[in-house]
């Protein structure tokens, strides 16, 4: 057989079969492959369209009740004082003062205090533990989260005026009032209310936020500082000196701050700055490791020696700072001893003042205290150099039970603290004559200092006494009434349908169609309308005096009939 035939035959035989069945098989595999790869794609698609079916099929949440009727009563006073309403104890009370239109019904100042009845249904005041810079924060966040509530009912009182110029009356009332920052916008057209256009609507949320927040720090923080410190005191006396608390913190502000189903406190820049030197003093106690075993008397005493701070110039202030924490201390060590004990055991006091100025100087956390505690304040500092008040200070400070506790310690002296101060560094270390004292102590410091403490005097003058109240006049509580407001409880501004909105501003509207007489405070002219109102006599006389009556569905159906 020739070379060829064999060839022939041996490719007949054994590479053609496998040359076809090879391609057939590759055609198949090609095919299974693409076919395959088309199935994934359906089934992506398929697993896409579901998940869009799913999302369209989730259910928005529902609002259960845009309106929250909410309970209040009238107290009818003899004088005008600084609140118009109060809230306490879970309920509203609304002050009528005779003739003082200033105490007139508006929803925003209702919606103010029963957002301070959200805030505490948490009892955020007595179940949770904050460190003293926090709580005193959260009592401001409490205000400043009850006027954004304000806020935003005025907000919806814009939104339900019909007209344009029934709008513009309602920008003009609120101009004139605390919530000028946010009606001054709308009124410009930077802020749109209406709009359903994302940026507007995050625009506008920022600007309540922020807005709210500066404007209550400019206007009111002072006003309510008194009051603030004192409900700190009384939340250390029940807890005691806490040092840190975060969590706790962070869960009240979402809880204050989520009107509306919005959660405001997302939309700040920043949270509020604590300036007050005895919030930020009582931050530091809890911090000092010897002190915190009696941190509420300590805290107590500390406030009533803290005036004297200001008698001390600034060069020595670090150290009648560090007697004002240590003869605290000492003071607390001895709480339990009369006069007469300690006059004739002064050893006892020599003994506990050893101990107090050991640990002081042995105590880490006492020196971060020390460090951390911002000592230059014109408030607690004279100006003058060289200051030659802190024995006289110091003894103060160390007079017990009419006692004075320095002369019953050995060898006491008030130059000798844990911590030099800076000026105190200098005249140990640098040969240098008085000129250059004044000139290192003051570069600049003194002047701007100077500056500062006469801008204060100026604001800060000492107010007139009130006269006293008269105790014979009792003030008329009349049974609850009720008024209906937009339910900020709600996630209102999230997932409110139209006919959500449509039952608030009808409301809204109602109450508008109020006659205005019987929103303010003087008796004679709403008897005067009564009379002249001859349907209304029945049910609403005497409302105001009383306020034994709503007067809300008295008035839908004269409204709708005129």
């Amino acid at each position: 057989m020739t070379l060829r035939q064999n060839l022939k035959k041996y490719i007949k035989r054994y590479l053609g079969p496998t040359t076809v069945a090879g391609f057939l098989g590759l055609g198949v595999y090609g095919d299974a492959v693409h076919s395959r790869r088309i199935n994934e794609l359906k089934e992506k698609a398929k697993t896409e369209q579901a998940v869009k079916d799913s999302l369209q099929q989730v259910s928005i949440p529902k609002i259960k009740n845009p309106i929250l009727n909410v309970e209040y009563r009238t107290d009818t006073l003899e004088k005008a004082g600084s609140t118009l309403l109060f809230y306490s104890a879970g309920l509203i009370t609304r002050y009528y003062v005779e003739n003082n239109n200033s105490y007139r019904m508006q929803l925003p100042y209702f919606a103010h205090e029963e957002w301070h009845h959200h805030n505490d249904e948490l009892r955020y005041r007595t179940r949770y533990y904050y460190t003293p810079t926090e709580y005193y924060k959260l009592c401001m966040h409490d205000e400043i989260s009850a006027n954004m509530a304000a806020v935003l009912t005025a907000r919806y009182e814009y939104l339900a005026a019909p007209t344009r110029a029934e709008k513009k009356k309602i920008i003009d009332r609120y101009k004139k009032s605390y919530m000028k920052f946010y009606f001054d916008e709308v009124a410009a057209g930077r802020i749109k209310p209406e709009s359903n256009n994302p940026a507007d609507i995050e625009k506008e949320r920022s600007l309540i936020a922020n807005g709210t927040m500066k404007m209550w720090m400019e206007k009111y923080s002072r006003h309510y500082s008194p009051t603030t410190f004192r409900m700190l005191q009384r939340y250390v006396g029940r807890v005691g000196l806490v040092s840190n608390s975060k969590k706790n913190y962070k869960k009240i502000l979402n809880h204050m701050y989520t009107i509306g189903g919005v959660n405001f406190a997302d939309y700040f820049i920043q949270d509020i700055e604590t300036k007050d030197d005895k919030v930020l003093l009582a931050e530091q106690l809890p911090k000092i490791r010897f002190m915190k075993a009696g941190g509420v008397e300590i805290m107590d005493i500390v406030n009533q020696n803290y005036p004297l701070m200001s008698e001390v110039g600034l060069d020595k202030q670090l150290e009648i700072f560090q007697h004002l924490l240590i003869s605290s201390q000492l003071k607390y060590m001895l709480r339990n001893k009369t006069a007469e004990e300690l006059e004739a055991n002064p050893q006892l006091v020599n003994l506990c003042f050893r101990k107090v100025i050991n640990s002081a100087y042995s105590d880490k956390s006492f020196h971060n205290a020390v460090h951390n505690f911002p000592l230059f304040s014109v408030d607690r500092c004279k100006l003058n150099a060289r200051d030659k008040n802190l024995d006289k200070t110091a003894q103060k400070m160390y007079t017990f039970r009419g006692l004075d506790l320095t002369s019953m310690i050995a060898d006491f002296s008030v130059q000798r603290v844990p911590i030099k101060s800076y000026f105190d560094n200098i005249s140990d270390n640098v040969n240098r004559c008085d000129f250059m004292f004044e000139f290192y102590q003051y570069p600049k410091l003194s002047a701007q200092l100077e500056r500062t403490a006469q801008s204060s005097k100026k604001n800060n003058e000492t107010p007139i006494p009130p006269k006293p109240e008269n105790t014979e006049f009792r003030p008329r509580r009349s049974e609850l009434l009720h008024i209906n407001l937009p339910n900020l409880r709600e996630p209102l501004l999230l997932y409110a349908s139209k006919e959500d909105n449509q039952m608030i501003f009808d409301e809204i509207r109602e109450f508008e169609r109020v006659p205005q007489v019987f929103k303010n405070c003087n008796t004679a002219a709403q008897e005067a309308y009564l009379k002249e109102h001859q349907e209304y006599i029945d049910s609403l006389k005497n409302f105001q005096t009383t306020g034994r009556v709503d007067i809300r569905p008295m008035i839908k159906k004269h409204s709708r009939t005129k």
